[in-house]
């Protein structure tokens, strides 16, 4: 089973909850049951034929299992620090740090959300959906999972994962093993790349900042790790893994489109920046291209600030906002160092795994 999610950075341009998860027909809200693909081809390419794309490209019909958003704000920073310039626990608070939102019933149907949502703008926001894989649905398994400032979320599946799990937990530091809190693949792919991020560190390095390139390699050996173990463990039993990763610090952000097999597709993921003028109501055009009495526009589309969103589905009516990342391929954002790059994921021949369903 696969998940979607939503991902929206920008340095200066706030964007509303609302605006992004709720409103438009295919927002994450409502990809629990529908689904907008464009360009994309089948799981396997040789399965052009078949006429159920959903299926083959592994992106789930129904994703029911609970929701999770992540928003940053300087708000704990700003009261933490006061007068004195020291948090009390003397970590470092500066900045932007996450809050956090979870419940097991679906978002449209969550009041809570809704209100949360109407109320609340970042530069920052993770958010996604969950279908479950095996783990139980409990909020304490839903995405974003965060570590201090860091946040991350994944679509996909680690294949046999219980047959690795001891050795993946083997490789982490006491830090990143003891701050897991559930049961899911996905967070202990979070606990990796956290231990990696961090060199292994104490719960301290949780609050720092690293630079894009330092994220991009702690991804890279997260995913080298888990395939290297299956190999080892496993053998030629070892599947493909589907691994729609994502991470940020609140500034810069790193996502992966990976799976390890020599022709299969991974599930979709695109990525736009230009979407967020048209799912921000202070700007002309709506994200299902209709005219809403009384929508406030009264800014240009040109004094909208520079943004990147990474999405598992468009969620605008404008299909050419909206780039479908290649397979294998990695987005690197970090408006302090002015890089983004969209561009090939280290890769291994030797990864390469069968799929035991195809056999």
């Amino acid at each position: 089973m696969q998940a979607r999610w939503f991902a929206y950075l920008s340095p200066t341009e706030p964007s509303l909850l609302e605006d992004t998860l709720i409103t438009p027909a295919n927002s994450l809200s409502h990809q629990v049951h529908d689904h907008y693909l464009p360009q994309l081809i089948p799981h396997n390419p040789s399965d052009l034929h078949d006429a159920d794309h959903l299926t083959t490209a592994r992106n789930s019909l129904y994703n029911i299992d609970g929701l999770g958003v992540a928003w940053y704000t300087t708000s704990y920073a700003d009261f933490e620090r006061g007068n004195t310039g020291h948090s009390s626990d003397g970590l470092e608070t500066e900045g932007l740090w996450p809050a956090v939102y979870k419940a097991v019933q679906p978002p449209l149907n969550d009041l809570n959300f809704r209100s949360l949502c109407r109320n609340t703008e970042t530069r920052c926001c993770f958010a996604h959906i969950r279908a479950a894989s095996g783990t139980p649905i409990a909020t304490v398994n839903n995405h974003p999972f965060l570590f201090g400032r860091h946040a991350f979320m994944h679509n996909g599946v680690v294949a046999g994962f219980s047959a690795i799990k001891r050795a993946v937990c083997g490789e982490m530091s006491e830090a990143a093993f003891g701050a897991i809190n559930g049961g899911t693949d996905s967070e202990h792919l979070a606990a990796l790349y956290m231990t990696y991020l961090t060199s292994g560190g104490d719960a301290s390095t949780f609050s720092k900042t690293y630079g894009v390139r330092e994220m991009e390699e702690a991804m890279r050996h997260t995913v080298a790790t888990v395939i290297e173990t299956q190999k080892r463990l496993l053998g030629s039993k070892a599947a493909p893994n589907s691994l729609n990763l994502c991470a940020t610090d609140g500034i810069r952000l790193v996502a992966y489109r990976f799976r390890n097999h020599a022709t299969e597709q991974p599930p979709s993921l695109y990525y736009s920046t230009k979407a967020g003028t048209t799912l921000n109501r202070k700007y002309p055009d709506h994200p299902d291209g209709i005219d809403i009495a009384g929508r406030f526009e009264g800014k240009d589309v040109e004094e909208h600030g520079k943004h990147l969103i990474v999405a598992s589905e468009p969620s605008t009516y404008k299909a050419e906002d909206w780039e479908l990342i290649g397979k294998n391929q990695c987005v690197l954002a970090d408006p302090v160092s002015k890089v983004f790059e969209v561009r090939d994921v280290a890769y291994e021949k030797t990864w390469d795994a069968e799929d035991p369903s195809a056999a």
